[in-house]
């Protein structure tokens, strides 16, 4: 999952990169409206977090001109302004959610992870490929009887592949859909974490699943 964080605390910027990615999140930031719009016309993102008070376009301009422009992402709105006034005329823009400052980065977590399964209501909560078992909300993955131990990026590729089952999947993909800006051209890291997850998914004795298409990409799936 890839969330744009539009914010222009510096402090509470890196705070939220540190958190986000610890949970397995790629992460781009903007510091104002304008750098925003730049980084959404170029990349998709599965989540705006967005600040109210930024300098020059302020954030409910920019909530409104997501909105004009038809894109349905979902946007939780941080911010200091805790009038009902305000919260409703945020809501009325276009968020999603509405959270104060100061917050609790596991609620932040928490409604992230709620509006991310708002936003894709026909996917069911547990995956499933062959013997394969995912399920992002409680972050548990198994083969057959088997847990599968997995860290926040491991898991965030394999939740990727398996909403991609059957089909092809370059790395660029996975470096534009589990990591963000700051890792772009490096496959070499994809490789690398991809062979990680599949010493772990591919038991000894099981059928493989995760196959290396030479010179393309990967496929999760049986052959």
């Amino acid at each position: 999952m890839k969330v744009l964080v539009v914010e222009d605390d510096a402090a509470l910027v890196a705070a939220l990169v540190r958190g986000l990615r610890g949970a397995g999140f790629g992460v781009d930031t903007a510091g104002d409206a304008t750098q925003a719009r730049e980084l959404m016309a170029v990349s998709a993102y599965d989540l705006v977090v967005l600040d109210l008070g930024l300098p020059g376009i302020d954030g409910l301009t920019l909530l409104r001109s997501i909105r004009e422009r038809g894109l349905s992402i979902p946007v939780l709105v941080l911010t200091a302004r805790g009038e009902v006034a305000d919260r409703v005329a945020g809501l009325d823009a276009g968020a999603d959610d509405y959270l104060l400052k100061p917050f609790a980065f596991p609620e932040l977590l928490a409604r992230i992870r709620a509006l991310s399964r708002r936003g894709t209501p026909l996917l069911p909560t547990v995956m499933r490929v062959a013997d394969l078992e995912i399920d992002p909300a409680r972050f548990e993955a198994r083969r057959g009887e088997q847990v599968l131990t997995l860290t926040t990026k491991e898991f965030a590729i394999l939740e990727y592949f398996v909403r991609h089952a059957g089909e092809l999947v370059t790395r660029t993909m996975l470096l534009e859909s589990c990591w963000d800006g700051s890792y772009e051209g490096l496959s070499n890291l994809v490789d690398v974490h991809v062979g990680r997850l599949r010493r772990k998914l591919d038991l000894p004795g099981a059928r493989p699943l995760l196959h290396t298409i030479r010179g393309a990409g990967f496929l999760l799936g049986e052959r």
